[in-house]
C-alpha cells in the first residue's frame, strides 16, 4: 500500500489501541506491523507525537493515552468506516481488472 494511503490507517490504528490502554512506540510496533505495515518505532513515535500535538493523545514519557478529543475523533472515524467498508469491501467483486 502506498504511504499516502497507509498513514491514515496507521493513525486510526494507533488511536484505537490507545483507547484500549496506554501505548508506547516499541510496545505497539509488533501489533501495527502484524497488519502488514512496515513501520519502525521511530516512525510510530513521529505519528504518536503528531497525534499528541493535534490533541488526540497525551504523552507521559514514552506512554501515550487517548484524550476526550481523541475518543471523539475515533468515534467519528468508526462511523465513517462502516459505510465505507460496506461499499468498498463488501462490493470488492465490482473492482475491474486492467
Amino acid at each position: 500500500m502506498h504511504e499516502g494511503f497507509e498513514k491514515p490507517f496507521i493513525r486510526i490504528h494507533l488511536l484505537y489501541h490507545a483507547n484500549q490502554k496506554s501505548i508506547t512506540p516499541e510496545g505497539i510496533q509488533p501489533e501495527i506491523n502484524s497488519h502488514r505495515y512496515q513501520i519502525t518505532p521511530q516512525e510510530i513515535q513521529q505519528e504518536l507525537t503528531h497525534l499528541a500535538n493535534e490533541g488526540y493523545l497525551t504523552a507521559n514519557g514514552s506512554q501515550y493515552s487517548i484524550t476526550a478529543s481523541g475518543k471523539g475523533e475515533l468515534q467519528s472515524v468508526q462511523q465513517h468506516l462502516e459505510p465505507l467498508y460496506q461499499e468498498v469491501v463488501k462490493n470488492k467483486k465490482n473492482v475491474s481488472s486492467f
